[in-house]
């Protein structure tokens, strides 16, 4: 027989006991991969922001993860409302965050307070230290729970700022522990893409002697040349990707764009605030929109399309190579991972800037926008 239900059958997580309880709520639980990124993303918000040029993130053999940057460094004073310090609030407090408002970081990827407070909970140990106002702060916790209060630990220069965080994923919780080091590379090396002038080091010391490895990566201007490499095996047209770019007051948008006619491997990469958005989403679903609609009128008003024929998104879509990098000011996910947009005012935005920009790009390369134009319409037929 069940047991009565009332009032007093009702439990409150408090903490971090959510993300203990519930792991994939919070983050992808195949393997700690997430949990890196999590970090890793607060590194990239200060690139963002303009206060950090150098990320670095480090594979050591027992495990541990160090991920540091040369920004500001987390905020170590005392929070005014709830009197702990501004680091501890971070690691320890769910919707904890200085990116809520557009006061601190314009465009920025941990937009839910949750982010490397979900790395604490999931990590058996986790450890901070904080380079701001001349001081080396560090802080230590395990399991999520305070291990030692925020201790000054050395001097530094004033100019000296940055975060790093060191910490040992814990096994109980994913199920592998090992890290996906392709999966890392592919979202270090497109952080350095997306984000001008930003170097991003990579040291994995998990292999032993030789096998040990270094990745630097740096982009002045690099959407273009990253879909070149990655497309170089194949025939592309255009020969170099189309291109454009527009920043507004709360919105902007960049993309690299071209197409395989004779077929290959598709690269089809998104971002929003240089989070990877893999399942897409509405500036995706604009991108695509602004794309047709100038084609589209391309080929109207060269009269190219047959009688009877009519071009679809699908048809511009098949064997279309892009990589898409959206900034919001406030954008809206359809989950924690972030791995889809769901805001909805991105898909006009982004549509209509493609269209305008594209429609140009093909008056101005008649010969390779007839060319696409026959791609499409044999895609239609």
């Amino acid at each position: 027989m069940s047991k009565e239900y009332n009032a007093g059958s009702i439990e409150v997580l408090s903490g971090l006991d959510p993300v203990r309880r519930r792991p994939g709520m919070y983050t992808d639980t195949s393997r700690p991969n997430h949990l890196i990124q999590e970090v890793l993303d607060n590194s990239v918000d200060e690139a963002l922001a303009g206060h950090a040029r150098n990320v670095e993130v480090v594979l050591h053999k027992d495990g541990t993860i160090e991920v540091s940057d040369d920004g500001r460094g987390m905020p170590v004073d005392i929070h005014p409302e709830e009197k702990v310090s501004g680091v501890e609030l971070i690691l320890t407090r769910l919707h904890a965050g200085g990116k809520f408002s557009s006061d601190n970081y314009r465009f920025s990827g941990g937009l839910h307070g949750v982010g490397v407070s979900v790395v604490n909970a999931l990590s058996s140990w986790l450890e901070v230290d904080v380079k701001r106002a001349g001081n080396l702060y560090r802080m230590r916790f395990a399991g999520g729970d305070k291990q030692s209060e925020l201790e000054v630990m050395d001097k530094v220069g004033q100019r000296n700022t940055g975060t790093t965080l060191r910490f040992l994923p814990d096994p109980k919780y994913f199920d592998s522990p090992n890290i996906s080091i392709s999966r890392l590379i592919h979202v270090l090396r497109a952080k350095a893409v997306l984000c001008p002038g930003l170097h991003v080091r990579f040291v994995d010391n998990t292999a032993s002697g030789d096998k040990s490895r270094s990745d630097e990566w740096y982009y002045e201007d690099g959407l273009a040349d990253y879909l070149q490499q990655a497309t170089q095996r194949a025939e592309s047209l255009p020969a170099e990707p189309f291109t454009g770019s527009l920043q507004g007051n709360e919105e902007g948008v960049d993309w690299a764009v071209l197409w395989l006619p004779d077929g290959g491997e598709l690269v089809t990469e998104s971002y929003v605030n240089l989070i990877p958005t893999v399942l897409g989403g509405t500036h995706v679903n604009g991108f695509r929109t602004g794309l047709i609609e100038a084609i589209r009128e391309f080929c109207e008003f060269r009269n190219l399309v047959p009688r009877g024929v009519k071009l679809s998104a699908e048809d511009i879509w098949d064997r279309c190579c892009y990589v898409l990098s959206a900034k919001m000011l406030d954008p809206q996910f359809a989950g924690q991972t972030k791995e889809k947009l769901s805001s909805r005012q991105s898909a006009v935005f982004v549509s209509g800037v493609v269209k305008d920009a594209f429609s140009l790009w093909l008056n101005q390369h008649t010969a390779d926008a007839e060319r696409i134009a026959e791609m499409c319409i044999n895609n239609a037929q």
